[in-house]
């Protein structure tokens, strides 16, 4: 992505709105200080031991040193989802954590991390639990997941829209996390959850439905099951448009269906609550 325009909101507090040929994304940037996180992080976790401590020190490196993504390995993860899984931690553990998460996400290199975490997806229950966490785990989990449409390969990461097992009887999706966290900010009583809310909304609408196309005028319904149908992203307005007598015809998953329906709640919530 190229092309950025800081754009001035409250005093003291920006949003960078990043340019790309498809996307005009809301990142935020200097809602964060990395520095300033890993100094009270570090204050926090006094009893470290030494694979522990290592793992802050590969943080540091790639957050304030900006080392490669190499430093983003699966012993880092399972220290980061060990601080995120424990609740009977000091909670500005998890807040300093899940901030610094948001400004790694700003890196187009941090998608390798949000993609290792696809066996315990531990990042994602965490988030699962917003309406538990504190205000200030919610603002750090609002901001991470914003940034994380910085680069294509993030924003397919929130947006993956399979669904996964949650626990023994539930399933979910990344989407519809993302989804459940854009709703809850935007109905908050904190100005700051609801702006980024509005913002997770607005990059979530931004993103291209990806869909079947189904070439009706080609192919009968007894052809169907044998034909490989090209499956990418969609314009919406194709989408839309669409209709039984059309040449080509779109199958998208429901949960895209569903994500809508309920960020459209969200809005209208807030809209009558304002």
């Amino acid at each position: 992505m190229n092309d950025k325009t800081v754009i001035n909101m409250d005093k003291g507090k920006t949003f960078s709105r990043q340019n790309s040929s498809a996307d005009q994304v809301i990142l935020y940037h200097d809602a964060l200080n990395s520095r300033t996180d890993f100094n009270q992080l570090e204050k926090l976790l006094q009893n470290l031991d030494e694979k522990e401590r290592n793992c802050l020190k590969d943080l540091k490196k790639y957050l304030l040193q900006k080392e490669g993504a190499w430093l983003l390995d699966q012993q880092l993860l399972d220290f980061v989802s060990g601080l995120l899984e424990h609740r009977s931690l000091n909670p500005d553990i998890r807040v300093k954590m899940v901030r610094l998460l948001a400004a790694g996400a700003e890196r187009q290199d941090f998608s390798t991390f949000l993609q290792m975490d696809r066996k315990n997806r531990s990042l994602l229950k965490y988030s699962n639990l917003f309406d538990e966490l504190s205000v200030e785990e919610q603002k750090a989990v609002a901001l991470f997941l914003c940034n994380a449409f910085s680069s294509t390969k993030g924003s397919e990461w929130v947006m993956y829209g399979s669904p996964w097992s949650l626990d023994a009887d539930h399933e979910t999706s990344n989407v519809r996390i993302a989804a459940k966290v854009a709703g809850f900010s935007m109905v908050s009583y904190t100005p700051s959850l609801q702006e980024y809310g509005s913002a997770l909304i607005y990059n979530i609408a931004l993103k291209e439905t990806k869909a079947l196309l189904v070439p009706k005028n080609k192919y009968t319904e007894e052809d169907l099951p044998t034909v490989q149908l090209p499956y990418s992203s969609v314009p919406n307005q194709d989408i839309m448009n669409s209709t039984d007598s059309s040449a080509t015809q779109f199958v998208t998953l429901k949960v895209y269906n569903d994500v809508a329906a309920e960020l459209s709640m969200a809005v209208l919530k807030y809209i009558k609550k304002t």
